[in-house]
């Protein structure tokens, strides 16, 4: 049986960014949060089973990543298994580090550039599938949710397909984040000639949209950095290298237009629902909303605890078990504060929500060295993706140009969701984002060894 793996990896993507949110939204059925892990294990099943007609050669860069991922995760799975049992393993390498695969599957040639192109242009469907999705749930959820909760409680209630719970709270964070990937690939796109500046900035607009109407501040307030990050990125085509100063000045113009916008629109709502001081100005109002992410004694009555709080709460907290658990942490799962199956011990223990960052999970659950070997992994993956300009236009046709416009965006995002560990816990739990961060860093390297290969460098 001949299996097409471009198929397999777009039914992928679809189940997991469109088919898992949507059920989870509108049923609350958590257990379709287990479709992406079953996938992840079937590719690396099916890599295993794949006839080639070659033997695969990874360079030196591409074997030190592979042994770098591979120390890490046993250094992680023997930590788990020994202070909570193969279970525990189980569910946190499900959680937390099972999507990496699909990483490792596409380093190892799961499957070609050709399909990592048509995967990544499905991707702007699935942007256009958010606008009827959000529009549903601010015209009719948001209202629900406000009558049920009040005025305060509104936040998180557009998610578009990304899950979570509608009277509770959703994966809006997880949703800008893709948002800011679609508006990355377009000034991308842009940048090599592929599109319009009309179409862009319409894409910069609508994605821009979302993030306010789920008040995403981490890429409403980075957005402009990463854009203009993503216009300076070297390429891999030599004639697009040259940076127009007078574009790049008109994404920071249009961009600090549109954070104006937003903060006016977000200052509106708090002061509506949380009756601020009519006195103040927006920007205040906006600054003040922002109070709690830097309070070193944050702690809801739920128990979560605040961004800055938790990671102090770790300093003062972290030798519950001496050095070892300082330097090694206490295993996968062990902040866990919303699974009924297996709660996180720590959480007991503390009787407080650890898990408020990815920063926080990692240093408790892998320790000052696993959270080193983590970031480390994909700084370096990082640097060894960098484009360098290998080609010129006249070696290419549209859909390879198409394909090497995507490394610059893919780099710049994968940047963005390094940015959130200190920020939010998505990256570690959230299994739409996990699947879009390695896709990312999967499809780089996919593209790097395509390019290296072309030019005689491999």
């Amino acid at each position: 049986m001949n299996l097409n793996t471009g198929h397999y990896l777009q039914t992928f993507a679809l189940l997991t960014l469109m088919v898992c949110g949507l059920v989870q939204y509108f049923t609350g059925e958590q257990a379709v949060l287990w479709l992406p892990f079953f996938m992840t294990l079937l590719m690396s099943g099916l890599l295993v089973l794949q006839t080639r007609d070659e033997p695969l050669q990874l360079d030196a860069q591409e074997t030190i990543i592979l042994a770098l991922y591979i120390s890490f995760l046993a250094l992680v799975g023997i930590s788990t298994l020994f202070q909570g049992g193969a279970l525990i393993a189980l569910i946190g390498f499900k959680n937390e580090l099972a999507l990496s695969l699909v990483m490792v599957s596409l380093l190892l040639g799961f499957c070609r550039e050709s399909q990592i192109y048509r995967v990544t242009r499905g991707m702007y469907w699935v942007f256009y599938a958010q606008f009827p999705v959000a529009l549903y749930q601010l015209i009719v959820v948001l209202p629900q949710r406000v009558a049920l909760h009040g005025e305060e409680e509104k936040w998180d209630s557009v998610v578009g397909t990304f899950g979570g719970d509608p009277m509770g709270g959703g994966n809006t964070a997880a949703m800008g984040l893709f948002c800011l990937l679609i508006m990355l690939l377009k000034v991308s796109e842009y940048k090599h000639g592929l599109t319009s500046f009309k179409s862009m900035a319409l894409h910069i607009v609508l994605g821009f949209v979302m993030c306010i109407v789920g008040e995403v501040k981490f890429v409403i307030l980075l957005s402009p950095l990463l854009l203009a990050w993503v216009w300076l990125m070297p390429s891999y085509v030599k004639d697009v290298s040259n940076v127009s100063l007078t574009v790049l000045l008109s994404i920071f113009a249009g961009m600090a237009l549109l954070i104006g916008l937003a903060i006016v629109v977000l200052a509106y709502g708090y002061a509506s629902a949380f009756g601020s001081d009519p006195t103040l100005s927006a920007f205040t109002i906006f600054l003040n909303s922002m109070d709690y992410i830097f309070d070193p004694n944050y702690i809801m009555p739920s128990g979560e605890v605040g961004r800055i709080t938790t990671l102090l709460f770790w300093l003062k907290n972290s030798d519950l078990s001496g050095l070892p658990g300082t330097l090694f942490g206490y295993g996968l799962n062990a902040t866990n504060s919303g699974s009924a199956l297996s709660p996180g011990f720590l959480n007991r223990v503390y009787n407080l929500i650890l898990d408020s960052t990815s920063l926080s999970m990692l240093l408790w659950e892998v320790g000052v060295i696993g959270t080193l070997m983590f970031i480390g992994l994909f700084v370096y993956i990082l640097k060894v993706i960098q484009p360098e300009p290998l080609l010129s236009l006249e070696q290419l046709d549209k859909a390879d140009l198409y394909l090497l416009s995507f490394a610059p965006a893919f780099n710049v995002f994968s940047i963005a969701c390094l940015l959130s560990l200190p920020y939010s816990q998505i990256l570690m739990i959230i299994p739409m984002l996990q699947f879009l961060f390695y896709l990312a860093l999967g499809s780089s390297l996919v593209i790097r060894r395509t390019v290296r290969r072309y030019a005689g460098q491999y």
